[in-house]
């Protein structure tokens, strides 16, 4: 999902067909926040009005039951179980 050109990736709990039913409303209303489920068990609180640009991009991924994870220890975690410096 893009908020005015900022990204976010749906938690795999989250129903995009809700969020959009959801989203809709709020523009329709005029302004309205909509809290939205994001990926590193995160919440967004998107203030809706007619001007605000929101896309939605469908990737399918296969995540494991720890999907949640936050991405950023992911990648950035050295491997030191192997690391032996001589002395």
């Amino acid at each position: 999902m893009s908020v005015n050109g900022f990204h976010y990736m749906l938690a795999q709990n989250q129903d995009p067909a809700l969020v959009k039913a959801e989203i809709a409303a709020a523009a329709r209303d005029g302004a309205k926040f909509v809290t939205v489920s994001v990926f590193g068990r995160k919440s967004v609180d998107v203030l809706v009005t007619p001007s605000v640009t929101i896309t939605f991009e469908t990737e399918t991924t296969h995540f494991d039951s720890e999907e949640d994870e936050d991405r950023s220890t992911l990648s950035a975690s050295p491997d030191f179980d192997h690391y032996h410096p001589e002395y």
